[in-house]
C-alpha cells in the first residue's frame, strides 16, 4: 500500500496581506494533509499574528531568527521537521484549489514509481489570468512516469521547468537524498536547482488539471526585488551531472544550461549592465547564436537597451 501522508511546508516572510488566504486553501483540501508546517522566517510585519489566529490541530508553526532569501532555509527546516511521506510546498502568497492534494494523490496511485509530482497551475496577474504552458510532451505523462532524460526533454522543449514550487510534491526520501535547497548560495533560482536534482533521482509524473494559483503581483516578492546578474546556480549542478552521464542526457543538459543562461540574460535586458559571465558560461558550439545576442546586448548602451525594452513591452 502506498504511503500518502502529506506534509505541507509553507515558508513565510512578511506576507501579512496574503498568508491567511494561502493557509486557508491548505486547510480546505478535500484530502486533508497530515500536517501543515509554517515557518515564520523572521517576519517583521503582522504575519505571525495572523497565523496565530488559526487554531487547527494540523498546524505547526516554526520560527527562524534570520530571514533566508528565497525561503530556502525555511523550506529545509520544514522538510527536516516533516512527519509525512510526501512533502507538498506552498508559498505564502499562492493558493491551492480544494482538490490539489487529492489530484496529486491520484497521480501517485497511477504512477507509484514516481518520486516527483507536479500539477498545472494558473498565473494570476492584477488584471488577467493565464494557465501555465503545457506542451504535448508534458501532458503525455499524465498517469505514467518520466525518467530523467524524458523530464529534461520536456524542460528543454517547453523552455520552462515542468515543476513550479507551489504546484508540486516530492517523496520525502527523494528530497533527503538529493540534499537541501541552496540556502546561502543563491538569492533566486534555487528552486530549479532542487528540482533538477530531484528529477535526476526519481521519476516524474504530471497532472494536467489546473489546481494551484501563482500570484504574480504580491508583496515582498523575491523575483521583483532581486536582479539576476549572476549565473543561475543550477548551471553548476547541470555541469556536474554532465560528467556522470552521456549520450542524449548530456546533450539535453548542455541545451538546458544555455537556455537558463539566456533566460537570465533576458531578465537583465532592461538593467544598466549585463554580466560578462552569461556569454562566457554558455556551452559551445550550441550556444554560438545566443553568445552573439548576449554580447550584442551587453555592448549596447543601456539607454538604447531600455528604450527597446519599453517599446517591446508596450507592443
Amino acid at each position: 500500500m502506498i504511503d500518502l501522508r502529506f506534509s505541507v511546508v509553507i515558508p513565510v516572510h512578511n506576507k501579512a496581506r496574503h498568508v491567511a488566504a494561502s493557509l486557508t486553501s491548505a486547510l480546505q483540501q478535500s484530502r486533508s494533509p497530515e500536517e501543515i508546517i509554517i515557518i515564520d522566517d523572521a517576519s517583521t510585519d503582522d504575519s505571525a499574528s495572523i497565523i496565530s489566529q488559526f487554531q487547527d490541530p494540523s498546524i505547526r508553526v516554526l520560527f527562524r531568527d534570520t530571514p533566508g532569501p528565497g525561503g530556502y532555509a525555511a523550506r529545509n527546516l520544514g522538510i527536516a521537521e516533516a512527519n509525512g511521506n510526501w512533502i507538498a510546498f506552498l508559498d505564502a502568497d499562492d493558493i491551492w484549489h480544494p482538490s490539489h492534494l487529492a489530484d496529486i494523490a491520484a497521480a501517485i496511485q497511477k504512477a507509484p514509481q514516481a518520486g516527483c509530482v507536479a500539477t498545472r497551475y494558473e498565473h494570476v496577474f492584477e488584471a488577467h489570468r493565464e494557465p501555465s504552458k503545457m506542451i504535448d510532451a508534458l501532458a503525455s505523462f499524465e498517469g505514467r512516469a518520466a525518467d530523467f532524460q524524458q523530464s529534461l526533454n520536456i524542460w528543454v522543449q517547453s523552455g520552462e521547468c515542468p515543476i513550479w514550487t507551489s504546484a508540486a510534491a516530492f517523496r520525502r526520501d527523494v528530497l533527503e537524498q538529493v540534499g537541501p535547497f541552496p540556502a546561502g548560495k543563491a538569492v533566486r533560482g534555487g528552486d530549479k536547482d532542487m528540482w533538477l536534482r530531484a528529477l535526476a533521482r526519481a521519476p516524474f509524473t504530471y497532472v494536467p488539471k489546473v489546481s494551484a494559483e501563482f500570484h504574480r503581483d504580491t508583496d515582498n516578492k523575491v523575483s521583483k526585488m532581486t536582479h539576476p546578474d549572476t549565473i543561475p546556480i543550477m548551471v553548476e549542478t547541470a555541469r556536474d551531472m554532465m560528467d556522470k552521464v552521456g549520450g542524449e542526457e548530456r546533450i539535453l543538459l548542455r541545451k538546458l544550461i544555455n537556455q537558463q543562461i539566456g533566460l537570465y540574460a533576458r531578465f537583465s535586458f532592461k538593467s544598466g549592465t549585463i554580466s560578462r559571465q552569461f556569454a562566457r558560461n554558455l556551452c559551445m558550439p550550441e550556444g554560438v547564436g545566443l553568445f552573439v545576442m548576449i554580447e550584442t546586448l551587453r555592448l549596447m548602451p543601456a539607454a538604447m537597451r531600455q528604450s527597446i525594452y519599453r517599446a517591446v513591452k508596450g507592443a
